[in-house]
């Protein structure tokens, strides 16, 4: 009897570490980032890992939280990933890239790419031709904790940073009080869309500001206990990004009015 009882506790404790090991919370930002991750639970992102998790047999569990807020939760433990993160080497403090040989950003192994452009008023002569600004002589908006912060910072411009939704960003612009507005133009062209009244006062000029990777970033803690399905998650997100399957997927939900 005391030997079955062994039995029954070794199996629960096993149980009980494999359930761990297999559930996972991963944060993102909560605000609408279309077509990457939105606040109803949809978006390409999440579509994406959740063929991760099922090809593993792991348990993502999503938080939304302000983005601040989400690197925070993961530099001190709280979450075990991130998404979506550009490459910013500060930030390698609170949580690990994907890195290729050279100890690089590995963008094989992105979630995504996206772009920024500059939002202006209509009729304003703010220009960007690809290496500098011109005629803009007040401060440019950019939602808060984005890299593009240090595109405008390098340029010497001064950067509005009071807000972290794209439609009160753009709303400022429109009223004058930042002369232009730096956004994905996936996310700005979205909040456009839905507010036609808002679109007639504001234009996005065809010049990109800048294109870069996106990341899950996975915690410290996570690569220091289980290095190896860390490796497996990010070598996962690869597989499936390139697969006919999440092509099918993204090439629907983009199609959706």
């Amino acid at each position: 009897m005391f030997r079955t009882l062994q039995c029954c506790v070794l199996g629960l404790l096993l149980g009980a570490s494999v359930a761990a090991e297999s559930a996972l919370r991963f944060c993102h930002e909560d605000q609408d980032s279309y077509p990457w991750v939105m606040s109803d639970g949809s978006g390409l992102n999440k579509e994406l890992l959740d063929l991760v998790q099922q090809q593993l047999g792991l348990q993502f569990t999503y938080v939304a939280v302000p983005w601040k807020r989400c690197l925070a939760g993961l530099q001190h433990g709280l979450y075990d990933g991130a998404f979506a993160a550009s490459f910013k080497p500060e930030r390698q403090r609170m949580g690990r890239y994907p890195l290729d040989a050279e100890g690089r950003p590995d963008t094989l192994r992105r979630l995504h790419s996206s772009r920024y452009t500059l939002y202006r008023r209509a009729g304003s002569a703010v220009s960007w031709d690809g290496r500098r600004f011109s005629h803009l002589n007040g401060r440019v908006g950019s939602l808060s904790g984005f890299s593009i912060r240090d595109l405008l910072l390098a340029h010497g411009l001064e950067v509005d940073e009071s807000s972290r939704d794209p439609l009160a960003l753009l709303q400022m612009l429109e009223h004058g009080r930042i002369e232009a507005a730096a956004l994905q133009p996936q996310r700005g062209d979205f909040v456009l869309q839905a507010n036609p009244q808002l679109a007639q006062s504001i234009e996005k000029l065809p010049q990109l500001l800048e294109e870069k990777p996106y990341y899950l970033m996975l915690s410290n803690a996570l690569l220091a206990h289980e290095p190896d399905l860390a490796e497996r998650i990010w070598a996962e997100v690869q597989r499936q990004r390139e697969s006919a399957v999440y092509q099918e997927r993204r090439d629907a939900y983009l199609a959706k009015p």
